[in-house]
C-alpha cells in the first residue's frame, strides 16, 4: 500500500461521514416538518368543526322570480370568520323522517364573520318534506370585530 492510497481511504471516510451527517439532519428536519404539520393539520380540524357549528340556515318554500318553485334563505355565519364555498345539502325525507334522498345547491358568494348571504334552489318535489343543511365550506379569513362590511 502507498502513502498515497492512504490519503484517498481517509478522505473517502471523510466524504461518508459528511453524507451521513448530512442524510440525517434532513431526516430528522422532514420528521419535525411531519410533526408540525399534524399539529396543524389538526388546530385547523378543530377550528372548522367551530366555525361549522356557527353556521345555520334559514329557509323557506317559494316561487322564484321566474315563476318557479325554489327554496330560498339565508346562511347564517356566526364565527369570527369569513367563508366562502359554501354547499347546501337538502335531504329528502319519507313519513318516518328518514332521508330518503338528496340533492345540493350552492351559495355563491362569501359570508362575512357575524354575517348571512342568500341562497336560491330548485326545491324537492312539492308532497315531499326536506331539511337543508351547510354540507361543506372554506374558511377565507378571520376577520377582526368590525371589519366586516
Amino acid at each position: 500500500m502507498r502513502a498515497s492510497d492512504d490519503v484517498s481511504l481517509a478522505g473517502c471516510k471523510g466524504v461518508w461521514w459528511v453524507r451521513r451527517r448530512t442524510a440525517l439532519a434532513l431526516m430528522l428536519s422532514a420528521v419535525a416538518l411531519a410533526v408540525l404539520g399534524l399539529i396543524d393539520s389538526a388546530t385547523a380540524q378543530a377550528l372548522h368543526t367551530q366555525v361549522a357549528n356557527s353556521l345555520r340556515v334559514e329557509w323557506q318554500r317559494t316561487t322564484s322570480l321566474g315563476g318557479r318553485p325554489a327554496i330560498e334563505g339565508y346562511v347564517y355565519n356566526d364565527s369570527q370568520f369569513r367563508i366562502g364555498g359554501v354547499r347546501l345539502r337538502v335531504e329528502i325525507l319519507d313519513g318516518s323522517n328518514q332521508v330518503v334522498g338528496e340533492t345540493f345547491g350552492w351559495v355563491y358568494g362569501n359570508i362575512s364573520s357575524r354575517g348571512r348571504w342568500p341562497f336560491s334552489m330548485p326545491p324537492p318535489p312539492a308532497d315531499k318534506s326536506f331539511r337543508v343543511a351547510v354540507e361543506s365550506f372554506h374558511l377565507v379569513a378571520r376577520e377582526a370585530l368590525g371589519e366586516s362590511p
